[in-house]
């Protein structure tokens, strides 16, 4: 982001100087925290002309600034502050910088964020958005798309014994591993914590949706699907 020309992109809508005045306003509302190529990005957000800056989840590439709007699908307090985020094509991790940690407590799962130049890398396997002293977050924004995530729907194939993990931060999960076959494919889904006492009476055979599924995309190729805090799952006789 830093070096772009934001105010050309609105330069027919507001002049010089009042778009300067409202980066001024902005940087006084905020106490000096934010860069000013964070503020001036925000303006012209907040004129409308940001939209072709969007990144969906599923064109984010490691090494890259993005702009992203995300779903809460679930959020981890450990060292720092982490959420999933899914939009229409795909789900990334989402870590707080320490300059953002305030944020946590702020955000349910079900919000819609907007991140604002974060900075996409990729780790174990998933994509995760790291936001830091350059970036800025928006809670349910008035701008947000429509984020409608498609159930997963197929037959139980294989089913996998409840494991114990543990993450970055010591915490203990629980997790188990189910292979999916569903009309156009076979995938594997990892159910997470409280949803293995709801899986439990699951058998091969069985057809298992899960409502708002955390999906991960590579190109448009579904490749793993997780049940986590948001999710419901449910059983039909095949």
């Amino acid at each position: 982001m830093h070096g772009e020309n934001h105010y050309s992109r609105v330069e027919d809508l507001i002049s010089k100087e009042d778009f300067h005045r409202a980066v001024e306003g902005l940087d006084r509302e905020f106490g000096g925290l934010l860069e000013r190529d964070v503020l001036e990005y925000i303006v012209v957000d907040e004129i409308g002309r940001n939209r072709s800056f969007i990144t969906p989840i599923s064109e984010l590439r490691a090494g890259k600034s993005c702009t992203i709007f995300g779903k809460v699908m679930e959020k981890t307090k450990g060292k720092k502050g982490q959420f999933i985020l899914s939009d229409n094509t795909s789900s990334c991790w989402l870590t707080l910088g320490d300059s953002q940690l305030d944020v946590f407590d702020r955000v349910d799962v079900g919000d819609i964020l907007k991140v604002i130049n974060g900075f996409a890398r990729e780790y174990n396997g998933w994509m995760e958005v790291n936001v830091g002293r350059w970036s800025h977050i928006e809670i349910n924004p008035e701008d947000a798309p429509s984020i409608d995530i498609k159930p997963v729907t197929g037959k139980v194939i294989d089913i996998g014994d409840t494991e114990v993990v543990f993450n970055d931060d010591g915490d203990v999960l629980f997790s188990r591993r189910v292979m999916l076959r569903t009309d156009s494919c076979t995938i594997p889904v990892t159910i997470w914590n409280e949803h293995n006492k709801s899986f439990k009476n699951f058998k091969r055979g069985d057809i298992m949706t899960i409502i708002e599924p955390v999906k991960r995309v590579k190109g448009k190729r579904l490749v793993e699907v997780e049940a986590r805090s948001i999710s419901r799952i449910f059983r039909s006789r095949g």
